[in-house]
């Protein structure tokens, strides 16, 4: 009887051991080492050469561009998707809903990876389009920052198409009936009703496609595109030779996690007041 007493508390306490070891001692480190110098001294210079230096402030506001861009076209394409589950009845429906879901559930590298075998310089495409058309180069799908964004948008829309049919299963279908008994009908019932009324689930979704697209340093980094906070946090920490490089690289990760943070903060916010 002790022993299933015991039993609850010692969960507990692995659960919160396993969190401070990998989650709160990481994130002290990572922050500890951001507002200090080599000595150990309390310092914001690291923050100052961040933002006194062009390149990464380029790349902060490419960071953004990117999430923002991978958000919108995700959210395109993931509503009209959660739309087309929910509200349409067609052969193969439930096939369908499940084939939506394997972009998220595979690995994001060989999602990237597979793309360029199919887009790539040497893909399949433009093997086909050079012979069908006698095309001296081939045309570039993937790699640049229009590469990421589509990559991204069909890894991540069914972040957004899973929410959003959570959201219209929970919508009362009287809250329509209504809104179309005082000549409210298709486009202007689903802007003014449905899509409010979907608004916790949507920002839940776009939130973690954005934080999702603006962590991610895989994908960019096989694309060609160096020129983002992710895959400059990553090759500044894992060369390894030059100290400032390393630090700066400690800097751009500290501050990811805050933006990340006043970004799920901000969202919170937002669906509060909505």
């Amino acid at each position: 009887m002790r022993s299933l007493r015991l039993a609850p508390a010692l969960g507990v306490g692995l659960i919160w051991a396993f969190l401070i070891l990998f989650l709160v001692y990481p994130l002290g480190r990572i922050f500890y080492d951001a507002v200090t110098d080599e000595a150990g001294r309390w310092t914001l210079a690291n923050f100052h050469d961040f933002f006194t230096d062009r390149f990464y402030l380029r790349s902060l506001w490419h960071s953004l561009i990117l999430g923002v861009a991978t958000v919108i076209t995700s959210s395109v394409l993931g509503i009209a998707v959660a739309f087309l589950l929910v509200r349409y009845e067609f052969a193969g429906r439930s096939l369908f809903g499940f084939l939506t879901i394997i972009p998220i559930i595979s690995p994001p590298l060989v999602g990237v990876l597979g793309f360029t075998f199919i887009l790539g310089r040497a893909g399949t495409v433009n093997v086909l389009l050079m012979d069908a058309f006698d095309l001296l180069r081939p045309v570039n799908f993937l790699y640049g920052i229009h590469g990421v964004v589509l990559v991204e948008t069909l890894h991540l829309f069914p972040m957004i198409t899973l929410n959003v049919v959570d959201a219209l299963g929970k919508v009362d279908p009287s809250l329509e009936e209504a809104a179309e008994s005082v000549g409210a009908r298709g486009w202007s019932k689903l802007w003014r009703v449905t899509l409010p009324l979907t608004t916790p689930g949507y920002v839940a979704g776009a939130l973690l496609v954005f934080i999702w697209t603006f962590s991610d340093f895989a994908t960019p980094l096989v694309l060609g595109v160096q020129d983002l906070l992710a895959p400059q946090a990553y090759l500044n920490i894992v060369q390894f030779v030059d100290r400032r490089i390393f630090r700066m690289g400690i800097v751009i990760s500290a501050l990811m996690v805050l933006l990340a943070v006043l970004f799920l903060l901000a969202a919170r916010h937002y669906v509060s007041i909505k």
